[in-house]
């Protein structure tokens, strides 16, 4: 299994998966070590080999100036295996979060499931059980109330602490906790539409303004900045200083967590952004992960790090029922029940997320 880094293609970086200019030419070598797979397995000759990144590794090219995308370069440095390529939502699959990413599986062309896979239109991988016409997502409000998380809030240091070590979020000076405090709950709004003004309470304060249209005091509970007497709102997406969709599954969970400048990282109610507790079971990292050397060094930021580089391990899990079943040397009679067929007039290397039903 090959996880190359990610950071030249995240949309989370700085250069928001830009290929060319800033980071993107930095990272360019790391992009492509998926290419750095082919030469250990023709050395080591593994029946199955599985390739996570991100969704942009399938479009990814070689290089600035060739159309040969990398996987296809995978493909043709591994003749000996039949190379299946495809994108995953875990949401699909009962978590409460939207987390989409590439899976690339080859097989070696020797074993015998293959070609009963081919023949079905099949890819090694487990089948969604939630969205379009099956089960519904798992909406982020019901995973919060259901597990019953203490409630945290970000005005004081004593209040964003729970318990438990991982729960537990930044705290803010009154101006930054305005600002979260004011996105009325369970709305999914941002910060940028606080229309009240907090000097004269004069409301509602037309959007797009950074001070008050009636006292002419910054509104500080918006995104602003205060430079001497004038104040100008922060530039930044549509979906900063945002709270998440109670009624969706949670956006995806980054290393940039901690910072309510993110993408909708503010909690759908509480005012505060989620805690690393709640993030790590987002990303379904076991309660019995022993994250004690981090947190006797005080590296908290560490920690959320780790957990926003994470391939949520519950699928994992799925997987590698699927990849075992196909290591036995076989499929079950029901397979064309329990395994989804390809869209027809496709070959299973193009599909999406398709499968054996684990």
């Amino acid at each position: 299994m090959a996880t190359p880094p990610c950071q030249g293609l995240s949309s989370s970086n700085p250069s928001r998966g830009k290929r060319r200019g800033g980071s993107a030419e930095a990272y360019a070598e790391k992009n492509q070590l998926i290419l750095a797979v082919p030469a250990i397995a023709r050395a080591l000759k593994p029946k199955l080999i599985v390739v996570e990144n991100v969704r942009q590794i399938l479009t990814l090219p070689t290089s600035s100036d060739a159309e040969e995308r990398v996987v296809d370069a995978f493909q043709r440095e591994l003749p000996g295996y039949h190379v299946f390529e495809g994108v995953v939502n875990v949401a699909d699959y009962g978590l409460a979060q939207d987390r989409r990413r590439a899976v690339v599986v080859a097989i070696r062309t020797n074993q015998p499931v293959l070609r009963r896979l081919k023949k079905l239109g099949l890819v090694p991988w487990p089948s969604p059980t939630h969205g379009q016409d099956r089960a519904p997502w798992v909406p982020v409000r019901t995973w919060l109330e259901g597990v019953g998380y203490q409630r945290l809030e970000a005005s004081s240091e004593r209040a964003a602490r729970g318990s438990h070590a991982l729960h537990r979020v930044p705290a803010y000076d009154a101006d930054r906790f305005a600002l979260v405090a004011d996105i009325p709950p369970y709305s999914g709004l941002s910060a940028y539409h606080n229309d009240r003004c907090r000097r004269c309470g004069h409301e509602p304060v037309p959007s797009g303004r950074a001070s008050c249209s009636k006292c002419g005091a910054a509104m500080l509970n918006r995104p602003v900045v205060v430079k001497k007497v004038r104040a100008r709102l922060i530039r930044g997406f549509h979906s900063s200083y945002r709270r998440m969709a109670a009624d969706r599954p949670a956006p995806t969970v980054t290393t940039n967590s901690s910072h309510i400048g993110s993408d909708f990282k503010i909690h759908p109610w509480e005012h505060r952004v989620l805690s690393a507790l709640e993030c790590s079971d987002l990303q379904t990292v076991p309660r019995f992960y022993d994250w004690s050397p981090a947190l006797v060094d005080g590296q908290q930021y560490l920690v959320r790090n780790v957990i926003g580089e994470a391939f949520p391990p519950y699928f994992t899990y799925l997987h590698g029922l699927i990849l075992r079943l196909i290591l036995s040397g076989g499929l079950p009679p029901e397979s064309g029940r329990i395994l989804a067929e390809a869209r027809p007039g496709s070959s299973a290397r193009s599909q999406p997320a398709l499968a054996a039903r684990a």
